[in-house]
């Protein structure tokens, strides 16, 4: 197949958004396919030279389908092609071209709603987000879906091979902390970007009732919410799932460095504004590195924490952790119990303190660890590449053309 990446320079150097693109187009070549990039400045359009470029490399390559990383690249699909007779249409429905958006964040959080196609296709990182999307877009009309979580490639192994007692760090968590957002800011008119379309009191009960089921998948909680809730005029589910997810987020992070932290554990803690929470001498907090650093630090970690909101898929850094032999514990028990098999630790966000035992016991057992991290390392090269998933996503993506839909499996 000849598949076009969009590809963004506005992105930040050294991101995962690099890190994905070069992966996919690697094992896109690994597997035959031919691969192009389209280089643009701004995402959301296209300039007038920009939109002459695409046609010109559409018309050249005459790809078979677009994989649109996080679905920055829906202005491309935005640029029109004169019909004779008729209004003008999308670029790449007038070159009858699939286009895949691949969401590796929460639906509400990535414009696939913007992408002008009849062909369009989703690709999630968690089973549950398909019930989000039609929370949030009800109207969105979808070619195909497929379940497929973002990946590693055999070379983000920066290990070296080393065992436990020969890594410098005991515990890494990663990931940026947002203090303000583990309180309830939707009821503070103030609070930065804030949007006017907010629902304090349906947010409120949403958040009661996901606090209440930390393990269940984030629709399920609004479902039953929305079931006794009368919702005011303009209410958005797409606004209120962003308050509440981001609420969740940071207080999911909160709650599983804070509980390690009391615990004594010996801690490196990566990201923004960990020095809002009180100072533990167990702790080095370091600043946010980029995706190549977070591969060096993974590669010296004993063990790494996941707090996460994909309860029913996987965020990136499962895989990344598990290539470099970090045994990593985790809340998001939907999928990955039976995806990476004994290669995991689980935790609840209704006993962080259980949490800290677990970490404490495991620390103390070097050989149990680097079992589980060999286990962890086998399992993802065994599944869970960049070449798996280019290729099961083109699989569902070709399927979708015979049947007219690719199911989410």
């Amino acid at each position: 197949m000849r598949v076009l990446i969009p590809f963004w320079l506005g992105v930040p150097e050294r991101w995962f958004y690099q890190e994905f693109a070069v992966s996919i187009a690697e094992a896109l070549g690994e597997l035959g396919h031919q691969v192009s990039y389209f280089p643009f400045n701004d995402a959301g359009r296209l300039s007038p030279n920009e939109q002459s470029s695409l046609h010109r490399q559409v018309d050249r390559d005459k790809p078979d389908v677009v994989l649109d990383i996080a679905c920055w690249g829906f202005g491309l699909s935005l640029t029109t092609v004169p019909d004779a007779g008729r209004s003008p249409q999308p670029i790449f429905d007038a070159y009858r071209i699939p286009y895949v958006g691949m969401l590796f964040d929460h639906p509400f959080n990535q414009a696939i709603n913007r992408i002008a196609s009849r062909r369009l296709h989703a690709v999630y990182p968690d089973l549950g987000h398909p019930h989000q999307l039609r929370l949030v877009y009800p109207g969105l009309t979808l070619a195909g879906e497929v379940f497929a979580p973002p990946a590693i490639r055999p070379a983000n192994d920066r290990s070296s091979g080393r065992a436990p007692a020969d890594r410098s760090i005991d515990v890494l968590y990663v990931g940026n902390f947002e203090p303000s957002a583990t309180e309830r800011f939707w009821h503070d008119p103030a609070f930065p970007n804030l949007p006017v379309e907010v629902d304090p009191q349906f947010c409120d009960a949403l958040a009661d009732t996901v606090m209440a089921a930390p393990e269940r998948s984030l629709h399920l909680s609004v479902e039953e919410v929305a079931s006794h809730y009368a919702r005011s005029e303009g209410f958005s589910y797409y606004t209120q799932l962003r308050c509440v997810e981001w609420f969740m987020r940071q207080d999911y992070r909160r709650r599983a460095v804070s509980a390690l932290a009391r615990a004594g554990v010996r801690m490196r803690v990566v990201g923004r504004q960990w020095q809002h929470l009180a100072p533990f001498g167990n702790v080095q907090l370091q600043e946010p590195t980029d995706y190549d650093g977070l591969f060096r630090l993974a590669g010296a970690a004993r063990i790494c924490i996941d707090a996460s909101t994909y309860l029913d898929g996987a965020n990136d850094r499962i895989f990344l952790y598990a290539v470099n032999r970090a045994v990593c514990f985790t809340n998001a028990s939907g999928y990955l119990r039976g995806a990476l098999a004994d290669g995991l630790r689980f935790y609840s966000m209704c006993d962080t303190d259980a949490l800290t035992v677990a970490v404490q016991g495991l620390l103390a057992r070097p050989a149990l660890l680097a079992e589980i991290g060999a286990q962890a390392h086998a399992a993802t090269l065994a599944a869970h590449t960049w070449r798996h998933r280019v290729a099961q996503v083109l699989g569902a993506i070709s399927g979708s053309a015979e049947s007219g839909h690719a199911a989410c499996s």
